[in-house]
């Protein structure tokens, strides 16, 4: 078959789907890949499959802009006559959608989360409903990562609900995330976010938090890793408070193991999420998680039992978890992780993940 993959960006295929396109190459497969052109890029020309570079900006609203990624995506489609198209993020959804519908293409759409401009309400919210649901109603299946997601397709006429193919999140890679042994106990407790530095990452909260805690518990560490977001203003406050001394930014991270191998719980305030992969690489590390109580967190840890959650916007529910994290006796937080471990590889392994892509998109011709 020919295969034919439209994502935002080379470094999003490298961290969720890479093992989807080494399934579909390692079955014969000729694999196509269209993406903006990154770092990660440079991994796929090595794999075997053709990559074709794509003017796409994932965050941009300019509409001639727009049309001219719906063109290209048209011009391509033509040219490689694929058997089936994956879409992945927003605007490969909408425009590789709408120019495979056009085309009579099979394609399968993936809705990883709501994103900002489904969850601004008003107006730009309308808007880009409509644009989703014409791009994503004529997919031969549409995958989403939570049931709340799978529930808004429906309920907004993206997706009927014979379209509907549930999926965990992009799975965790339990090899790339063994289980790492937890801390000695320590004087010192470390807090992590990994995550772009971005409002609807709840980036705002955990700086507050830090502040906030750090006034009584010096000896508390807040560590942050990711990269600046194209588009959000968050950069400048994180830089300002790690010069004061309120966290440590440590900017982006190819690897993030090493900053999981020390610290005592992985943090993430986000506002709303598909499901999500920074928490779950922490669970399967053998971490506890500290996460806003929205579908796509709530997920990945049982309250109490791998970790604890608090109500998304406000700084003083994650003051109060993190706060119960460290009233917790260190032994107890060393379970936490052991039982998030178990959790993740039962439900979340990322080979189940892919085996569910591979079906569909064999059986749903």
């Amino acid at each position: 078959m020919k295969i034919f993959i439209a994502i935002n960006q080379a470094r999003v295929l490298y961290d969720f789907k890479r093992e989807l396109v080494a399934a579909f190459l390692a079955r014969g497969d000729e694999v196509f890949l269209s993406f903006e052109e990154d770092f990660r890029a440079e991994y796929f020309y090595s794999t075997g499959a053709t990559v074709l570079p794509t003017p796409i900006d994932p965050r941009g609203m300019n509409p001639v802009r727009d049309a001219k990624l719906y063109l290209f995506y048209k011009k391509a489609l033509r040219r490689v006559r694929p058997d089936a198209v994956l879409t992945f993020t927003i605007k490969p959804n909408v425009y590789c959608g709408r120019a495979c519908r056009t085309l009579k293409i099979p394609y399968f759409a993936t809705i990883s989360g709501l994103g900002v401009a489904l969850n601004a309400g008003g107006a730009l919210a309308a808007v880009s409903r409509a644009l989703y649901r014409s791009g994503v109603r004529g997919a031969r299946g549409v995958f989403c990562q939570n049931e709340s997601i799978a529930r808004y397709a429906v309920a907004n006429r993206f997706a009927s609900e014979s379209q509907i193919v549930r999926v965990a999140g992009s799975g965790v890679d339990l090899d790339r995330f063994p289980y790492l042994e937890y801390p000695a106990e320590e004087d010192q407790i470390e807090f992590l976010f990994i995550g772009r530095l971005m409002r609807d990452k709840g980036i705002g909260e955990y700086l507050e938090c830090a502040k906030r805690i750090r006034a009584s518990r010096p000896n508390a560490v807040f560590r942050i890793l990711g990269a600046p977001e194209r588009g959000c203003d968050s950069y400048g406050a994180v830089t300002e408070a790690a010069r004061r001394g309120l966290v440590e930014y440590l900017g982006y991270k190819t690897d993030v193991t090493p900053y999981l191998a020390t610290c005592s719980a992985v943090t993430l305030p986000s506002w709303h999420e598909g499901l999500s992969n920074v928490l779950l690489e922490g669970a399967a590390s053998g971490r506890p998680l500290i996460a806003s109580n929205v579908p796509g967190c709530a997920e990945t840890f049982d309250d109490g039992v791998t970790g604890f959650g608090f109500e998304p916007r406000s700084a003083d529910a994650l003051v109060d978890a993190v706060e119960r994290f460290l009233a917790t006796p260190y032994e107890t937080r060393r379970e936490m992780g052991r039982k998030g471990r178990e959790k993740v590889a039962a439900a979340f392994d990322r080979n189940k993940v892919v085996a569910t892509y591979l079906d569909a998109v064999s059986n749903r011709q």
